[in-house]
């Protein structure tokens, strides 16, 4: 009987419970609208060392109005990229790439990048000014994520990644590691 009560009682307040939508701003949408699964981004250094990234998988979520009201009173767009990356001959990373969910409390949400062992992620929403590349005139809107911004920077420090280079429209444009090798994306497929 107890329990009988305990479900009507949970049942109740879920029902009466107010579910929120929130929705991606148009700024938001610039971090993934730009992959697709099989894509294909490749990358070459000044060494002559070339990388492939593959995006391998895009999970998008729509808000239905459907919330927990145990855990949040908002039902939030959410998407994330998993890709995989070959450097030089050999398959070595599967992981996400970008996650981002909408924000309730501010007008643009911050995302959650990945590559490697660099991840940027940032609840207070503070990116780095965006400025016009020097390596591509096309690239006019980029972020640099280094050492200094990136929280999780050593997540699989094997690879010694240092900075990587994201722009608004192209996404990721460039990475380099602790040696000063640098890889420039040439193309996407």
């Amino acid at each position: 009987m107890k329990y009988l009560i305990l479900v009507l009682f949970c049942l109740l307040i879920q029902s009466c419970s107010d579910c929120t939508n929130v929705y991606f701003t148009e700024n938001d949408k610039t971090w993934f609208t730009n992959y697709n699964v099989g894509d294909k981004l490749i990358f070459k250094s000044q060494l002559n060392n070339y990388d492939t990234i593959f995006i391998t998988n895009k999970v998008i979520k729509e808000p239905k109005g459907e919330c927990n009201p145990f855990v949040s009173e908002f039902d939030k767009d959410f998407v994330r990229i998993d890709y995989e990356i070959k450097k030089d001959t050999f398959k070595l990373v599967n992981d996400y790439f970008v996650q981002i969910a909408a924000n309730e409390n501010l007008k643009d949400a911050s995302p959650v990048i990945r590559l490697l062992n660099m991840e940027y992620s940032n609840s207070r929403n503070n990116l780095p000014t965006t400025k016009a590349s020097d390596l591509n005139s096309d690239w006019k809107n980029v972020y640099t994520f280094d050492k200094d911004n990136c929280p999780y920077s050593n997540l699989n420090g094997r690879f010694g990644l240092t900075e990587f280079q994201w722009d608004k429209k192209y996404g990721l444009v460039s990475y380099k590691n602790d040696k000063g090798e640098k890889w420039i994306l040439i193309k996407k497929e």
